[in-house]
């Protein structure tokens, strides 16, 4: 059996299933481009995936309005059934928040890999958002919320930071105390590359998948 992070393999084998013959095996991302170069970059932070309620995107929102004219760029790649609430939640903020739709996977890579920091601010469990995976290959720390899978990929105060979902008190504390830190973020960012060439490139997930083969393999005749 295969799962993709420690917390999904804890969740499977507390439903039922033999821990001994479970293994990790992430996602992968083959053929990233190359990071910019940090000063490079615009001073953003980018929110990709669905506008719903368990995104937890209005705690995203929330956080930036608390924050003031200070707050950073925040743009809004995707769309959803919260859009409209979610636009005017953001109406009296000056243009800081800014709803993109869904743009084509090149252009939202390209938008990426131009930021500073990705938020994830869901308040369910995901599986493994391939947008982290996207964001380390493209040397972007990531905040995420400190929920289900996520605390597998982001390592708080490495290659990213985490805080309490369904907070946007936290969210905002979690946040400023590494923007206004240039050499920090941009820490993070080499950081969340390394992560990736280590665990998430095409050639690092076949060989997961050759030993994962091989075990299957041995149980298999172990027990012929």
């Amino acid at each position: 059996f295969i799962a993709l992070t420690e917390f999904q393999r804890d969740q499977l084998v507390a439903a039922g299933l033999p821990a001994e013959r479970m293994h990790i095996k992430p996602h992968f991302y083959p053929d990233p481009p190359s990071p910019l170069p940090w000063l490079e970059r615009e001073a953003k932070a980018l929110f990709i995936g669905r506008l719903g309620e368990e995104k937890g995107v209005r705690f995203l929102i929330e956080a930036w309005r608390l924050w003031g004219d200070q707050a950073p760029q925040l743009e809004l790649i995707g769309d959803g059934p919260q859009r409209h609430d979610l636009e005017d939640l953001a109406h009296t903020m000056a243009g800081k928040v800014r709803f993109l739709g869904h743009l084509p996977f090149s252009k939202t890579q390209e938008r990426l890999a131009n930021a500073r920091l990705l938020v994830l601010p869901s308040v369910c469990f995901e599986g493994f958002p391939m947008v982290i995976c996207e964001a380390f290959a493209l040397g972007v720390p990531v905040a995420a919320s400190r929920l289900g899978s996520m605390p597998c990929l982001v390592q708080d105060a490495r290659n990213g930071v985490l805080f309490e979902p369904g907070n946007a008190e936290d969210l905002l504390l979690r946040v400023r105390s590494i923007w206004g830190n240039s050499d920090l973020l941009a820490r993070m960012g080499t950081a969340a590359r390394k992560e990736f060439e280590d665990k998430y490139t095409a050639d690092t997930n076949y060989r997961m998948l050759m030993e994962i083969y091989r075990a299957a393999i041995e149980h298999r005749d172990a027990c012929v």
